[in-house]
């Protein structure tokens, strides 16, 4: 009996409650909305992404040689001149297998030297001998004593001599040769000091030291990178986009610098846009694919640096005296954009056709005429034809 009751009271809170919001949706009151007005006004389209600063010329300066690199006095942050003295590198340190078979190799090819230096010198007594020969023939030949053909053998013989002496004297030059290339592997630093004259790394432009990437002396590969050198051409801004966002940002679009921890804005423009993309994964593990824009700030903060992370918000497309409306009037419904419009007292659904999407405002290309009043972020209880009544902003 008491459940029953208690089951009746419900149903009539329920009803007078439906009660009150038919009178309120019928009667004098109406539904308590907020309005935004329909006006014409400058338009702007952006996409905001973070980004972040990076030198305009930047070099890295490698190993020239494989060796072992001293440690340099360059710190990051310091200034350089062009072909200032970075550090040096002095040939790679042998073991003391290394170091004898390279004494043993030395040894051999200064062996081979005398060997062939007498070569030569029995290629050149042959040689001469072979011309005597020819130059004792040549009376008998002009006195009928001997045949031509017999000369022109001699003669031939004298030609083969001399070719000979070429030979010699050729393998003369590649047994000294060897000589040197044997002793150049030698040039490597031993365990009780350097051997051989060191090379100098210098800076190829005048610019900021960025990174000292080896500071302690050790031994490095050909092409390993040493330093990072900033030249004095300025900043640059590198906003990775997506795809679909890059499309609209073309050369010359306005750039506007936030978050960057100044007090103020700074300004710049789009210099160009990559024109290969890449794959980024997203911090909810999505794969992306996005693109560097790279932008020029008209005037740099003197704090900023090398890397620092900003907040850049770049302007796609920008109208003058634009329809527009605020994005939170707009709704879809149907398949359709909708909104609804104030008109003597009572919510009117109407079909918008939008243009450019701003932020907070949209491009209306019809639909809406200036100085109609939008309901913003209607509720269930706004419907077409439902009294409203205007609450002020807050």
């Amino acid at each position: 009996m008491l459940k029953n009751r208690r089951i009746g009271w419900l149903i009539g809170a329920v009803v007078g409650l439906l009660i009150v919001v038919g009178l309120l949706t019928r009667g004098g009151g109406g539904v308590p909305v907020r309005v935004a007005q329909v006006v014409r006004d400058t338009l702007s389209v952006t996409v905001s992404e973070e980004g972040r600063t990076r030198s305009r010329e930047r070099f890295v300066v490698g190993a020239p040689i494989s060796g072992r690199l001293s440690r340099t006095a360059i710190e990051e942050g310091d200034a350089v001149s062009t072909g200032q003295i970075l550090t040096t590198l002095a040939p790679a340190p042998q073991d003391l297998r290394d170091q004898t078979v390279a004494q043993a190799a030395v040894e051999a090819a200064e062996a081979r030297v005398p060997q062939a230096h007498a070569a030569v010198e029995e290629a050149e007594t042959a040689y001469a001998q072979a011309r005597r020969e020819v130059d004792r023939r040549l009376p008998l030949l002009e006195q009928g004593a001997l045949s031509r053909e017999t000369v022109e053998r001699f003669e031939q013989a004298a030609e083969a001599a001399a070719a000979r002496v070429q030979t010699a004297r050729s393998a003369g030059s590649a047994a000294e040769a060897d000589v040197r290339a044997a002793r150049a592997r030698m040039l490597g630093a031993s365990a009780t000091g350097r051997v051989g004259a060191a090379v100098d790394v210098r800076a190829p432009a005048d610019g900021i030291v960025l990174r000292v990437i080896e500071e302690s002396e050790r031994v490095v590969p050909a092409g390993a990178p040493l330093f990072e050198i900033a030249a004095p051409g300025g900043l640059e801004i590198v906003v990775d986009l997506l795809t679909e966002d890059a499309v609209r940002v073309e050369a010359g679009s306005p750039m506007v610098v936030t978050g960057w921890g100044g007090d103020h804005v700074l300004r710049g423009a789009v210099r160009h846009v990559e024109p290969a993309a890449f794959t980024k994964v997203s911090a909810l593990g999505v794969e992306e694919q996005r693109v560097n824009v790279i932008g020029n700030l008209a005037e740099p903060a003197r704090s900023l640096g090398e890397g620092y992370r900003v907040e850049a918000t770049i302007v796609t497309w920008r109208g003058q005296d634009v329809l527009v409306a605020p994005a939170g009037a707009l709704f879809r419904r149907g398949g359709a954009w909708q909104t609804f419009v104030v008109e003597d007292g009572r919510a009117r659904l109407r079909r918008v056709e939008m243009g450019h999407r701003g932020l907070e405002r949209i491009e209306v290309v019809s639909g809406l005429d200036e100085g109609d009043q939008l309901v913003l972020f209607p509720s269930e209880l706004v419907e077409d034809g439902v009294r409203v009544e205007v609450t002020p902003a807050p």
